[in-house]
């Protein structure tokens, strides 16, 4: 079976993006509604001024801000391809030739949505293991990594030409690319298991104040698991130096957008049945959903 090309890739990738976009817009509206008013049914003491100005939130909302430039970006390409340029060699041309401006504004805002996706997971590792420092040693080298490694790549496709195309630039530029994509793995893997053993060590102490934390744990588990998933799939076509890959890399960051995304609004879900439960029936100082959410 042939190869898919360079056009018919970002055809596909203009059409999944759209509609991983359009979901990543209902969960974000959907994750402002629960922070304004199902706090309150929850029977909270934190204001949502208090939530919407949180870490966490701030990180949520400038990912929406980043994966929703990269999608501009990439709606820009396609009118300009296909409407302006109008033949398929120069269409061909077009989307092969990197180091074009909005190619290189479209790849700084990729590895922008991986840093911050990476630096919130990160985060609500610090939060659960008690704003320990030394557990987020490792990730916080990996998430520098990946900064390193965004700025090599960012480099390699300014210095990029014509006669580039092909296996010599993927030789150059592989193992940039290798080394992003085994950092943010390790990060994401790193992270998720370390939270996860964190509360099902608290759920075997304290079941009756922190059982909670468990449905928390399904979610995300599973939107982590969402993330390697999309990874691997993007790291597979780019070691196959297949044209597969614009469709992989130009849709991570919508799907690392709607992995942080999941965990808000499926928490949110569930903060109305949290009302029977008073605030001063959980121990002081103990995990709680709010903190990382």
């Amino acid at each position: 079976m042939p190869d898919i090309t360079i056009l018919p890739a970002n055809l596909a990738t203009l059409v999944l993006e759209s509609c991983l976009y359009g979901i990543l817009l209902l969960l974000f509206i959907s994750t402002i509604y629960f922070l304004a008013t199902r706090r309150t049914l929850a029977g909270s003491s934190r204001t949502a001024k208090h939530h919407f100005t949180s870490l966490v939130f701030i990180g949520v909302a400038s990912l929406f801000v980043v994966v929703t430039a990269h999608w501009t970006v990439v709606i820009y390409q396609a009118f300009f391809a296909f409407i302006h340029l109008g033949n398929a060699v120069a269409e061909d041309a077009f989307y092969a030739d990197l180091s074009q401006v909005s190619e290189i504004i479209e790849v700084t805002l990729f590895f922008t949505s991986v840093l911050i996706g990476d630096a919130l997971v990160i985060y609500r590792l610090w939060i659960i293991w008690g704003r320990n420092h030394y557990v987020v040693i490792f990730p916080m080298c990996s998430l520098a990594g990946v900064l390193v490694t965004a700025i090599g790549i960012i480099y390699e496709f300014t210095k990029w030409e014509p006669r580039l195309r092909g296996a010599p630039f993927y030789d150059e530029s592989r193992p940039w690319t290798a080394t992003g994509f085994i950092l943010t793995l390790m990060t994401t893997l790193y992270s998720t298991t370390f939270i996860a053993f964190r509360i099902l060590r608290v759920n075997k102490i304290r079941t009756s104040f922190e059982s909670g934390l468990t449905s928390f744990l399904t979610i995300l588990v599973e939107s982590a698991g969402l993330q390697m998933i999309w990874l691997l799939f993007a790291a597979i076509t780019q070691f196959a130096t297949s044209d597969a890959e614009f469709i992989a890399s130009d849709t991570l960051p919508a799907i690392i957008g709607i992995s942080n995304l999941l965990i808000h609004a499926r928490v949110g879900l569930g903060w109305s049945q949290d009302s029977a439960v008073p605030p001063s029936g959980r121990p002081p100082g103990k995990l709680n959903r709010e903190d990382v959410v």
